[in-house]
C-alpha cells in the first residue's frame, strides 16, 4: 500500500497476519487494505505492529462457530 511512511513490520506481526488470515491471499489483501485505511484515517501513515496485533477480522463476525460432528463411516 502506498503510505507516506514505511511500515517495517516485525516477524511476530508477519506471523500474526498469516495466522489471522490462514494464508488465504484474499484475506491477506483484505487485512492489509483495512490496516492501510486505518493508518490513513488515524494520521499514522504506516501500518504498525500494534495495529496488526489489535486488528479484528471482518470475516470472524460472519463465520459459524458451530463444531461439526464427523460423518459416520460407511460399512
Amino acid at each position: 500500500m502506498q503510505l507516506e511512511r514505511g511500515s517495517g513490520l516485525n516477524v511476530q506481526s508477519l506471523r500474526t497476519i498469516l495466522g489471522v488470515t490462514g494464508g488465504i491471499t484474499s484475506r491477506v489483501f483484505t487485512m492489509i487494505k483495512a490496516l492501510a485505511i486505518e493508518a490513513i484515517e488515524t494520521g499514522e501513515e504506516r501500518i504498525t505492529d500494534e495495529a496488526v496485533q489489535a486488528w479484528q477480522p471482518v470475516w470472524a463476525k460472519h463465520s459459524w462457530n458451530i463444531r461439526r460432528k464427523p460423518l459416520p463411516a460407511f460399512q
